[in-house]
């Protein structure tokens, strides 16, 4: 039942992730597009950001009442929604902050349930190998959509693209219809918050930093090579060799991570993360950065799989609504905080690629204490 249920997992995520990967990388570029400004780009995913955190817990009491899966088909429509109005901002003068918060249910109503799944059904002693199939089959679908993606809009529109994303997006409903359900308690507060940020404190700061990289990789850097280039190809090559890069690398750090030493595997990934962002400041070269994007995909699953196998262990230990909704803070205030720097620097947004290395080293000093993140 437990590895039925693990396989649903799998099909409901590279099912939804593949349809995202059509027109998630594009968005940005849409909203680019349409005259809107990169300063109000960026405010949107402040916004949302914002919006995400606070949603969480709403979809923390809507699990109690309603259930997991009812929570997760809740999101489709909100889904759905979202991409109406972005395909029409200009047409009905849509404020931003308005589809920000929309994007942020959606979000929130398809992520929490599937966070409390993935906690309940995987296997502590083998959560390593089951996080790097959890994050690879999602990408092994979407290797080649991002280019594909790219040529619609060039061949036809950006209409094709939304309405394709909305029919893949269905698919990903059917798996979702058999996941189980499990018995929910909530009692986080503020004292639950306090305890548990006192305890993993390290893991706090850690996600942070992962979530200010995360951003910057699939917003931020899209957005500038978009800008530098004028081109919609690029931001397509980019999501496809970005992709290429980590398929096989995340099955690879999955298999070994949970029998190998991850203080060197988030060493080795922090070193080479920093000379990336480093070379991608440095130099303006096409090659450059999609090579530097290749790099990306092989080497950040040595930061991903060691740190999501402490969430969901100790999500596990500490219940698994209190953890994931403790580490919704970290990952709100990473986000919320790199699109703050890119607003104060949107004039020159090329600076927040030192920004990035700088934060990264903080994965070189955790890589020498506690890589498990216990208790002090």
């Amino acid at each position: 039942m437990k590895k039925k249920s693990l396989k649903n997992i799998y099909l409901m995520k590279s099912t939804y992730a593949f349809a995202g990967s059509f027109i998630t990388i594009f968005i940005p570029i849409y909203f680019l597009s349409r005259g809107i400004s990169l300063a109000n780009v960026i405010l949107f995913y402040l916004i949302y950001s914002l919006g995400t955190l606070v949603f969480f817990f709403l979809a923390n009491k809507l699990v109690k009442l309603i259930g997991l899966r009812n929570t997760a088909i809740l999101s489709y429509p909100f889904l759905f929604l979202y991409y109406f109005l972005v395909y029409n901002i200009t047409k009905y003068s849509i404020p931003i902050w308005v589809i920000a918060l929309v994007n942020s249910i959606q979000a929130s109503f398809f992520w929490f349930p599937l966070h409390i799944w993935i906690t309940n059904i995987s296997t502590k002693n083998k959560m390593g190998n089951e996080l790097g199939k959890f994050f690879a089959f999602p990408k092994i679908l979407k290797i080649f959509s991002p280019v594909i993606a790219g040529f619609i809009i060039i061949l036809l529109n950006f209409k094709a693209l939304f309405i394709l994303a909305t029919i893949l997006y269905l698919f990903s409903l059917v798996p979702l219809l058999f996941l189980p359900e499990f018995p929910y308690q909530d009692s986080f507060n503020l004292k639950k918050f306090w305890e548990l940020f006192f305890s993993y404190r390290k893991y706090f700061l850690a996600e942070v930093v992962e979530n200010l990289r995360e951003e910057a990789e699939g917003v931020i850097y899209p957005i500038f090579v978009f800008l530098s280039f004028g081109s919609i190809l690029s931001i397509g090559y980019i999501g496809t060799l970005g992709t290429i890069g980590s398929v096989i690398f995340i099955l690879l750090v999955g298999k070994y991570a949970d029998k190998v030493s991850q203080r060197k595997m988030m060493m080795g990934g922090a070193i080479i993360l920093i000379v990336v962002w480093l070379v991608r400041f440095f130099s303006l070269n096409p090659i450059i950065f999609y090579s530097t994007t290749l790099m990306v995909g092989f080497v950040e699953a040595l930061i991903l799989i060691p740190l999501n196998s402490v969430v969901y262990k100790k999500a596990k230990i500490e219940g698994g609504a209190e953890f994931i909704l403790f580490r919704e803070f970290p990952v709100a205030i990473g986000r919320v905080s790199l699109y703050g720097m890119a607003l104060m620097l949107v004039w020159n947004i090329h600076l927040i690629f030192i920004l990035i290395a700088l934060a990264m080293t903080y994965f070189t000093y955790l890589a020498t204490k506690n890589i498990e993140l216990k208790k002090e």
